[in-house]
C-alpha cells in the first residue's frame, strides 16, 4: 500500500512539471497610468500574451495556478524592486493548452476557454499593491505626468503547482525600460533661415542627419522626414513652407516619407521624390513615432533651411568648374558628411570657393572620384589568408587641407 502511494505521487510529481509556458510582451515605450489599475492591476490593452500546455494531458491533466508581478526600479523614485501589483489565480486543471493574456487577469474574470473551446474556471486575487499615499514621489509623477514614470519595470508570468503553491513549475519575465523620447534633434545640414548663406550645400542628394534618445524598445520608434522648398514669395516662414507642397514625400497624400526603425541619418532618394535644384532653399523637418499603451504618439524635430549651390556661375579658387566640378562635390559631400564637408567648403571655410580638380592619388596610385566613391559604398578589397576576397568599407579617422 505504502508503495502504491509513493508510485502515485512519483507520477504525479512528474506531470506536474511538464508544463510549458511561452510568453510575448508587447513592445511599448510609454505606458499610461489610465490603462493600468495600480490597485487591481487590470489592464485594458495587452501587457502580456501567454500559451499554457503540457505534452501529455491524462483525465484530469495537470492543476495549476498563474500569478503575474510588476514591479519597478527607479532610481529618480528611490525605488528599487518595488512591486506595484502582484495578482494570482485560483488553481485549477490544464486538460488542453491555454492562451492566457493579462486582460483575462481582472476581479470580474470568471471562466476562459482552452484550445478545444472548453471552459476554464479563473478566480482572481490581488495578493499585492503598492500605496501611492505612501509612494509620494510615484504618486505625484503619475498625476503630473498621467503616466508611469521613467524606469526599469519587470514583469513576472510564474506558473505553480496548485497543489503546492510553494512549487514553481515555469516561469518567464520581461523588463521594459521606459523612457519617454523627448530629444529630437537636427543637424545637418541646414539650419536657422536667415543663416542660408552659411548652410549652402553642393549636392541635390544632401544626407539629413538628426540626434536623438535611443528608443527602449528594439524597433519601436519609427522615423518620418518632410522636404519642401521655401519660396519667399509664397512663404512668410519655415512653418509655412513645411506644410505647402513638398518634394519629399512626393505623394502629397502622405504627411510624412518612411525612412526605417532606429535610424539617424537619410539620404535624398533618387526615385519617389521631387529633384533638389541649385540655387533654391529648402526646409526640412524629421517625426519621430513610437507605441504607447494609449496608441502611437510622436513628436516633431525642428525645421532647418539650406540652400542648393548654384555652381553655374564657375566661381572658385582653384581647379575645375560647371559639371565635373560639381559632380565632385557632391561626391566629397557624400564622403565626408554634410557636417565636415559644410566646415571646409562653406563660407569662412579652408576651402571656400575651391572645387576639386578631380585629381586623387590613393598609396600612391592615382584614381577616379567614381572609384573613390565605390569604396566608401561598396567597400574597399581585402584578400584573406584564404584567398577570399571581402569589401571593407573605410572610416574615415581625420581630415586635413595642405597647400
Amino acid at each position: 500500500m505504502k508503495k502504491t502511494l509513493f508510485l502515485s505521487t512519483f507520477l504525479w510529481a512528474t506531470l506536474w512539471a511538464q508544463v510549458d509556458l511561452s510568453i510575448s510582451f508587447a513592445p511599448y515605450v510609454t505606458y499610461y497610468i489610465s490603462s493600468i489599475d495600480l490597485n487591481t492591476g487590470e489592464s485594458s490593452l495587452p501587457i502580456f500574451t501567454g500559451s499554457l500546455s503540457t505534452p501529455v494531458y491524462p483525465p484530469d491533466s495537470v492543476l495549476i495556478a498563474v500569478e503575474f508581478q510588476a514591479d519597478i526600479t527607479s532610481e529618480a523614485l528611490n525605488m528599487d524592486g518595488d512591486i506595484l501589483v502582484k495578482v494570482s489565480t485560483d488553481p485549477f486543471w490544464l486538460r488542453a493548452p491555454v492562451t492566457l493574456s493579462n486582460t483575462d487577469l481582472t476581479l470580474d474574470t470568471r471562466e476562459i476557454f482552452d484550445s478545444e473551446g472548453k471552459k476554464v474556471p479563473l478566480k482572481i486575487h490581488v495578493d499585492e499593491h503598492i500605496d501611492l499615499a505612501e509612494a509620494e514621489d510615484l504618486q505625484n509623477s503619475i498625476i503630473q505626468m498621467g503616466k508611469l514614470p521613467d524606469g526599469n519595470y519587470h514583469f513576472l508570468v510564474t506558473i505553480l503547482d496548485g497543489n503546492d503553491l510553494s512549487t514553481v513549475l515555469a516561469q518567464d519575465d520581461h523588463t521594459v525600460q521606459v523612457s519617454t523620447p523627448t530629444l529630437l534633434q537636427l543637424v545637418s545640414p541646414g539650419g536657422a533661415l536667415a543663416d542660408t548663406s552659411l548652410n549652402e550645400i553642393f549636392t541635390t542628394y544632401p544626407v539629413f542627419q538628426w540626434e536623438t534618445d535611443p528608443c527602449t524598445v528594439p524597433g519601436g520608434c519609427e522615423y518620418f522626414i518632410r522636404v519642401a522648398e521655401f519660396n519667399p514669395a509664397e512663404h512668410a516662414s519655415v512653418d509655412q513652407a513645411i506644410e505647402s507642397q513638398t518634394r519629399l514625400p512626393l505623394d502629397q497624400t502622405l504627411e510624412f516619407y518612411p525612412v526605417g526603425a532606429g535610424v539617424t541619418s537619410f539620404q535624398y532618394p533618387v526615385t519617389d521624390a521631387g529633384d533638389l535644384e541649385p540655387g533654391k532653399v529648402y526646409v526640412w523637418q524629421v517625426k519621430k513615432s513610437f507605441g504607447t499603451t494609449s496608441g502611437v504618439e510622436s513628436i516633431l524635430s525642428e525645421i532647418f533651411a539650406f540652400k542648393i549651390k548654384d555652381m553655374s556661375s564657375g566661381e572658385s579658387g582653384g581647379g575645375e568648374s560647371g559639371g565635373v566640378g560639381e559632380q565632385n562635390l557632391t561626391t566629397l559631400e557624400t564622403i565626408l558628411g554634410s557636417s565636415s564637408f559644410q566646415a571646409f567648403f562653406n563660407p569662412g571655410g579652408e576651402l571656400e570657393n575651391f572645387v576639386p580638380t578631380g585629381n586623387v592619388v590613393l598609396d600612391g596610385n592615382a584614381i577616379d572620384f567614381t572609384t573613390l566613391q565605390s569604396y566608401f559604398t561598396q567597400g574597399f578589397p581585402v584578400t584573406d589568408s584564404t584567398g577570399t576576397v571581402q569589401y571593407v568599407v573605410p572610416e574615415i579617422i581625420s581630415v586635413e587641407v595642405s597647400e
